[in-house]
């Protein structure tokens, strides 16, 4: 049995990449992360930085990095899982 857990960035990526508008980009975004379980500096962070963007291609490049970020798949953190990644951002 194959088990698939996606991120909860990952469940709205298609999403927000076929948006037509910035504001329905960042209402995805915004409404998602409002209701997960993300913690609560980092969702903070997150909503105040998308409500800043001013275009279409902004959001979907943070979406692109905040996934990259968030789930430890950034250049410097191939080899290591997720948490790992995580880790290591918290120390920063």
């Amino acid at each position: 049995m194959k088990i698939n857990i996606k991120s909860t960035l990952e469940k709205i990526a298609n999403q927000v990449f076929t948006a037509k508008s910035a504001d329905e980009a960042k209402q995805i975004i915004v409404s998602h992360i409002s209701d997960s379980q993300v913690n609560d500096i980092d969702k903070n962070k997150m909503i105040t930085d998308v409500n800043a963007l001013k275009n279409l291609v902004a959001v979907q490049r943070y979406l692109a990095n905040a996934l990259l970020k968030y789930e430890g798949l950034g250049t410097g953190n191939v080899n290591k899982t997720a948490k790992q990644a995580a880790a290591e951002t918290e120390n920063e």
